[in-house]
């Protein structure tokens, strides 16, 4: 992805027609996480997405599976004022290992594919932003995949008033000091380790009951709310949004975009705390199906390219050995009597002649 300023970027929230959306941070900035979050290292899934493997983190992600990763498809693509997509990718995609610091680079994967949900639009919100990334190769070994939203589940969720939990790697600290007013430019870098926040999970009915937002485009995707602290800042796109259900990790959705949402200064303040909104992991079914079959036939191709090269170095090594086990003989001669000798040995025997 090209380095963007600030002005750039304040001019991209003008392109969407929005409130503010968690875009991602600057090239040349480390990212950070929601508004006094606390670090948090309790989801052994978030990870920092890099642009370059030598560079900071940039946004946020959620690992899958071992090779599979979910995020935010704004990282990808933007919509000017005419719903025409802007690529805004990046040629180069390199994930870190979970929870880890984004300044330690140790054991990082390479995005290899990349999936942007076919249902991904720009309605007065960017709907259905989601993003699949492939990697080259397992990055935790035998990762085994977590459960997944059902809207069974959901609406279970929300009957029974649970919390759920936001992580990510953006900005926690306010932009602004008492006396400005949103959006504010950026003062302080913040934390390169995860952040979370608790945030409620509601219908869209109730939460414009609360806001007095007017929000229908957001239907069929999650609600949230949590006040000025809101649900996510620039950085943590991409993140997740997950809670304990029956006793085990439950991933929702990726981090939320807003309407209205302080956002730690960078977005539009609403007295409410405006709307946060997620497409549910279940919309996406279709498209991880996909990823799942290309990861199945890179792990297949890997496999034959192993095979071939063992069975390549066991053949080269038994041409080796056959060649090395091959004895050489002179013929050494004493009157009528003829013996082989092995040309192990530098001469003929005491009174033989080479012949």
């Amino acid at each position: 992805m090209l380095r963007r300023s600030r002005s750039s970027l304040r001019g991209l929230h003008a392109l969407v027609l929005f409130a503010v959306v968690f875009t991602l941070t600057l090239m040349s900035l480390p990212s950070r996480a929601a508004l006094d979050a606390p670090i948090n290292r309790e989801n052994p899934r978030i990870v920092p997405i890099y642009f370059k493997s030598y560079g900071d983190g940039a946004f946020s992600g959620f690992l899958y599976s071992s090779r599979i990763v979910f995020s935010a498809a704004h990282s990808e693509y933007v919509f000017d004022e005419n719903g025409k997509k802007i690529d805004r990718s990046s040629p180069e995609l390199w994930i870190g290992r979970p929870n880890s610091n984004t300044m330690d680079k140790a054991g990082l994967a390479q995005v290899v594919k990349r999936i942007v949900s076919p249902d991904y639009r720009n309605n007065r919100g960017l709907l259905d932003d989601f993003v699949i990334y492939i990697l080259d190769r397992d990055l935790v070994p035998n990762l085994e995949s977590v459960p997944l939203l059902t809207p069974e589940i959901e609406a279970e969720l929300i009957a029974s008033k649970s919390k759920v939990r936001i992580h990510g790697y953006g900005e926690y600290k306010d932009r602004c000091t008492a006396n400005q007013v949103p959006p504010c430019q950026r003062r302080e870098l913040g934390s390169e380790d995860p952040r979370s926040l608790e945030v409620e999970l509601v219908t869209l009915a109730e939460a414009e009951a609360r806001t007095g937002l007017y929000s229908p485009q957001f239907a069929g995707h999650l609600i949230l709310l949590n006040g000025k602290q809101g649900a996510g800042c620039n950085g943590d796109s991409g993140g997740s949004i997950t809670t304990a259900y029956q006793g085990k990790l439950l991933y929702l959705g990726p981090v939320p975009n807003g309407n209205g949402t302080y956002a730690c200064g960078g977005g539009v303040s609403h007295p409410s705390g405006g709307i946060n909104y997620s497409s549910p992991i279940y919309r996406h079914l279709g498209i991880l199906k996909e990823a799942e079959l290309f990861v199945a036939a890179l792990i297949e191709e890997e496999k034959k390219v192993a095979e071939k090269k063992a069975a390549e170095e066991s053949s080269k090594s038994t041409l080796i050995s056959k060649s090395t086990s091959k004895k050489s003989y002179m013929t050494c001669t004493k009157g009528k009597v003829v013996k082989r000798i092995s040309t192990s040995k530098s001469k003929c025997p005491p009174g033989y002649k080479k012949k």
